[in-house]
């Protein structure tokens, strides 16, 4: 009877923690998610020259309850831009890519907001203005990546196979506009929307 019982408890124990493990990853699958990406032309704070360009990734926050509260740490979120720029006399028109980051501290239940940006100098040369023709958002959260949920891509990339072929052309295009594509706490834009602005992590500042 003691020997069947040492059986059963490793066997029972292992079920368990297979329950418990497959109930966490679905929950933090959901914990974040993209509800929408809203592009705009406005003018910085400061009063500079030109119009900026800006990318509001609206967030929507669920976490799971647990003894730290209801907070979800360290959320990166990665925004990928792929602009059609109209063709030069006698050329082609071409694709131009740009790619950032931002990681928050942590966020709150509710609605939050990254925000990315293109100076005026990109703005005025590219005509940049309304959607880009091709967008992605990705997020992690602690270190793990996040599933894409349905407003996480442009309407242009409906397909999986789409957005990875997105995804992999712009990692390899991404380079030569490094930088470029800013986080709104490198812009003069940082003290804006002072109520709905997360904390970073800043790593430029060690």
């Amino acid at each position: 009877m003691n020997r069947v019982s040492h059986k059963i408890v490793p066997l029972a124990l292992a079920c368990l923690a297979g329950f418990f493990c497959t109930g966490a990853t679905a929950s933090a699958a959901s914990d974040v998610e993209v509800t929408m990406v809203k592009f705009t032309n406005l003018r910085a704070p400061t009063g500079s020259i030109g119009n900026w360009y800006e990318a509001d990734v609206a967030l929507e926050v669920r976490p799971t309850p647990s003894p730290s509260g209801r907070m979800v740490a360290r959320v990166r979120v990665t925004l990928t831009l792929g602009f059609e720029l109209p063709a030069p006399a006698g050329g082609e028109r071409r694709l131009e890519y740009y790619r950032a980051e931002a990681e928050c501290v942590a966020l709150e239940t509710g609605r939050a907001d990254v925000r990315f940006y293109l100076p005026p100098e990109l703005v005025k040369r590219d005509q940049l203005h309304g959607d880009p023709k091709f967008w992605g958002v990705e997020l992690a959260a602690g270190g793990k990546t996040l599933p894409a949920g349905r407003a996480s891509y442009s309407t242009s990339l409906p397909a999986a196979e789409a957005r990875k072929n997105f995804q992999t052309r712009a990692a390899a295009a991404v380079a030569i506009n490094d930088g470029l594509l800013q986080p709104q706490y490198l812009t003069p834009f940082v003290n804006d929307y002072p109520r709905a602005t997360p904390s970073f992590v800043r790593r430029e500042v060690r």
